[in-house]
């Protein structure tokens, strides 16, 4: 027979979730969400269209040339199944008397938030309309803000895109900028709720902030570096040492190259304890949703959790990060397709030969960008942290 207790708390966990989920998701308002049709089975939506046909010019008394009818496809493919887990025993209920429920939910909702976030607005990636380089906001007389966020809204309005639904997904750094810029202009601030990242209404667009948009950071590591040289990402400093012995001490390789390998390997926590090693689980976790890649004489490193600070320490003065670039999305919403295949739910099971219980908090979704969103987004890429000197 079923623990009733259980199955209510079970209940009032998910529920809770849920609705904090609710509350905070900025990807949720700012999606299209028609797809989330019932889809008990498969994983694969197909969204057929057709091809814009030609006009033609008519004469009368002629016939005229049909055209014909084509269909292109697009597929989303739902693939990402978040999960977030503890294990809480019945001796520490007893011992520490406090609701696991309402403390343990929040971090789940969180968690949860981050990776949907994460991943919706690295969507930047799909978006016809890019700026041509990385732009630098200033203020005061000689200003570039209001122009900067003018222009993108006017070139999004200029291919046809609904004026009146057009949001401007920026960072809390963003913000703070347009604050300054607005002064006395057109920033209207909304109420004090701020809920699901609103923040008011700067040259006619919607301001929606949010601290998942994706950062990307080059460091070029053209030269070897030397024992006690650090790189710092996210507080998190990687020591170069000829012999890796400590928590954050990585491995000098025999070149440039090497090294560049052994430090993507300790940002991405893979195959520790040879080219580096392993982080503190403290540590760990700030590297969540942090990744590296090798380059050409560089590291290329992409925060899906929004601007990070990174700093060098290097002999080699060339050896540092150049500058950072964060993605505001200027879009119109509904641009891009957000489907849960399953929304927040709870697995609750004991533990074999403990008195412990096991909560396991899921989703699973995927989001997409199809081509005519795709004409609805610009990626405005700002520098959030200037080039090292």
């Amino acid at each position: 027979m079923a623990n009733s207790v259980s199955v209510l708390n079970k209940q009032k966990y998910t529920k809770l979730v849920q609705a904090l989920l609710e509350d905070t998701l900025v990807a949720m308002d700012l999606a299209n969400t028609t797809l989330m049709a019932n889809m008990p089975d498969g994983n694969t939506i197909n969204f057929p269209r057709p091809e814009f046909q030609n006009v033609q010019s008519y004469e009368k008394y002629t016939d005229v040339t049909d055209q014909d009818l084509n269909f292109s496809n697009e597929q989303l493919v739902i693939n990402q199944t978040p999960i977030v887990t503890f294990v809480y025993d019945d001796v520490d209920n007893l011992d520490n008397g406090y609701d696991v429920v309402a403390s343990a939910a929040p971090k789940a909702a969180y968690r949860i938030k981050q990776d949907i976030e994460g991943n919706f607005f690295n969507e930047y990636s799909n978006a016809n309309n890019a700026s041509a380089a990385p732009i630098t906001l200033t203020t005061g007389a000689s200003g570039n803000t209001v122009e900067t966020y003018g222009n993108t809204f006017a070139q999004l309005v200029n291919d046809g895109v609904d004026s009146s639904n057009i949001v401007a997904v920026i960072d809390p750094f963003q913000l703070s900028t347009i604050g300054v810029a607005s002064l006395g202009n057109t920033f209207k601030v909304a109420d004090a709720s701020f809920k699901k990242g609103y923040r008011g209404d700067f040259q006619n667009m919607a301001i929606v902030v949010s601290t998942n948009l994706t950062a990307d950071y080059v460091l070029d590591l053209a030269t070897n570096p030397t024992a006690t040289n650090t790189v710092t990402v996210n507080g998190v400093v990687f020591t170069y040492v000829a012999s890796p012995a400590l928590a954050w001490d990585v491995d000098i390789g025999g070149t440039a190259d090497e090294s560049a390998t052994n430090l993507v390997a300790a940002i991405n926590g893979t195959t520790p304890w040879t080219k580096y090693v392993e982080l503190s689980t403290a540590d760990r976790s700030k590297m969540e949703w942090i990744t590296a890649t090798d380059g050409t004489d560089q590291v290329l490193i992409e925060s899906k959790r929004g601007y990070k600070v990174a700093s060098t320490s290097m002999t080699a003065a060339a050896n540092d990060f150049q500058a950072v670039t964060i993605h505001n999305l200027i879009m119109e919403r509904g641009a891009i397709n957000l489907v849960m295949q399953k929304e927040v739910s709870l697995k609750v099971q004991d533990v074999q030969k403990q008195l412990g219980v096991r909560y396991m908090t899921w989703a699973r979704y995927w989001i997409k960008t199809f081509s005519e969103g795709a004409e609805r987004i610009y990626d405005l890429q700002i520098v959030s942290q200037a080039a090292e000197a």
